[in-house]
């Protein structure tokens, strides 16, 4: 059984047999920062400051910052399985590169985003599996339909 609270503060009761299978959800708060023009992200409880794109501060992550770790930091996971599946040494490090280009004036969007996954040169008996992994990755994340939705809360929306 699992419990929602809603905004304010009831508790809703969501009973679901424990046989059935469910799909793991996810989610993340983004909200405003308490002392200043800014927002916070509490992910699973990890809470992260975020910068505004616009401000030119690197002082926290972009939006665009966070996307590219996330891409990165899944091929380096996935190295890392496929490498110790093999029983080879699994040091495997991503480094990403990116640029934006500016189609709004508003808001670059990002474009040429080049990741380097390095591995040891022991690593090489596994480049084919390596390769495939990443690729299928890297296939899944495009997005060849929307699939966020988008609800709006609160008066005057």
């Amino acid at each position: 059984m699992s419990a929602i609270t809603t905004k304010d503060g009831a508790e809703v009761s969501d009973k679901v047999a424990s046989h059935t299978a469910t799909t793991p959800s996810r989610a993340l708060f983004v909200s405003p920062h308490e002392r200043r023009d800014g927002f916070w992200a509490s992910i699973r409880g990890h809470v992260l400051d975020l910068a505004d794109p616009s401000s030119g501060h690197a002082l926290a992550p972009t939006p665009d910052d966070l996307f590219i770790v996330s891409i990165a930091s899944e091929l380096a996971w996935t190295a890392r399985r496929i490498l110790r599946a093999h029983e080879l040494p699994d040091d495997v490090s991503v480094s990403a590169k990116w640029r934006t280009q500016e189609e709004h004036e508003d808001r670059p969007s990002l474009a040429d985003i080049n990741l380097t996954v390095t591995v040891s040169a022991r690593a090489k008996a596994a480049s084919a599996a390596l390769a495939a992994a990443l690729e299928n990755i890297l296939a899944a994340r495009s997005l060849a339909e929307p699939i966020a939705h988008i609800s709006w809360e609160g008066a005057n929306r």
